[in-house]
């Protein structure tokens, strides 16, 4: 699951992205093939459906999906990286690009969208037999757990209840237990408004290793936004003092040890929601760690920053 920039009260936004998007498709790094676009990296590409919204946020937007691919050169090799809401591949694709020595495990629950990060996966081994990329198709959650999967332009959101299409949900701790994955080094969560419920999911390995986190925080709704609060409390409470956040454009906004400052942000985005005030952003992306990671995010970050 992946990018949600459009609310239904910016119908011209849409059409003007995907306008846009067929327009960029003849350009250098994106080109139409068929129904799929093709996507561009240093020695591969990858394939994205038509509609598929990635080029045109990349091209509009300098930062956009940018920060995930310059983490991963910092981390060590061998270290795991879990990809919850995987999407087509593009966000392990980037981060392999510039990080062959991990190991990745990649994490999609809808059938369109895994069908496409298997055909990925492939590309990529293709061209590097031995690239450490598994894929697993689940809905990972805890309380989250009859929902179906609507949506278009590289999104599907999670709509919560019981109809023809609901699958349930898997906590990644049961996921990553059965397939005997460890060592878990960053976890990365884009699951379009229950990521909150993604995290809660993972409690056993997150106690364990104290991984980085960095998951997508969108609200609609209030029980989503509480989620999210009781979460980041949660965590806080298991060592997660730095937080580093984020604008859904992928500017560092704030970095701070203070919840109650990230709370702030969230009431800033729920009154846009509420159609309280104009709307500036839509959602934030959070980045999280223990005081083991300090040197090594101040690194990140400054670098992010002043290469940006």
């Amino acid at each position: 699951m992946k990018i949600q920039f459009n609310h239904n009260n910016f119908p011209l936004r849409k059409l003007r992205a995907k306008i846009n998007n067929y327009l960029s498709m003849s350009k250098k790094g994106c080109k139409e093939s068929d129904n799929d676009t093709e996507f561009e990296f240093t020695n591969f590409s990858i394939l994205l459906p038509a509609d598929h919204l990635l080029p045109t946020y990349r091209k509009e937007h300098k930062l956009y999906d940018r920060f995930l691919p310059h983490i991963s050169r910092y981390l060590e090799t061998n270290s795991t990286v879990v990809d919850v809401g995987a999407n087509c591949g593009d966000t392990v694709a980037a981060m392999y690009d510039t990080n062959k020595n991990l190991t990745y495990i990649c994490i999609e629950p809808d059938e369109l969208f895994f069908d496409y990060l298997q055909k990925n996966v492939l590309r990529i081994k293709e061209i590097d037999k031995d690239a450490k990329i598994q894929t697993i198709k689940s809905l990972v959650g805890k309380n989250i757990n009859v929902i179906s999967l609507e949506g278009s332009g590289g999104t599907k959101k999670a709509i919560v209840g019981e109809n023809e299409k609901t699958i349930s949900s898997q906590p990644l701790d049961d996921i990553l237990s059965f397939n005997k994955i460890f060592n878990i080094r960053l976890l990365k969560s884009d699951v379009d408004g229950f990521d909150y419920d993604v995290i809660d999911s993972a409690e056993s390995n997150i106690r364990s290793y104290l991984p980085i986190i960095f998951f997508e925080c969108q609200f609609d709704h209030f029980f989503q936004k509480k989620g999210f609060r009781e979460t980041i409390g949660n965590l806080c409470l298991q060592g997660y003092t730095d937080w580093i956040i984020f604008d859904n454009f992928g500017e560092v906004v704030l970095r701070t040890g203070d919840i109650q400052q990230i709370f702030q942000l969230f009431e800033y985005i729920w009154r846009q929601n509420i159609k309280r005030s104009t709307r500036t952003i839509f959602y934030y992306d959070v980045l999280t760690f223990t005081k083991k990671d300090n040197i090594l995010i101040n690194k990140v970050i400054n670098d992010y920053i002043s290469s940006n």
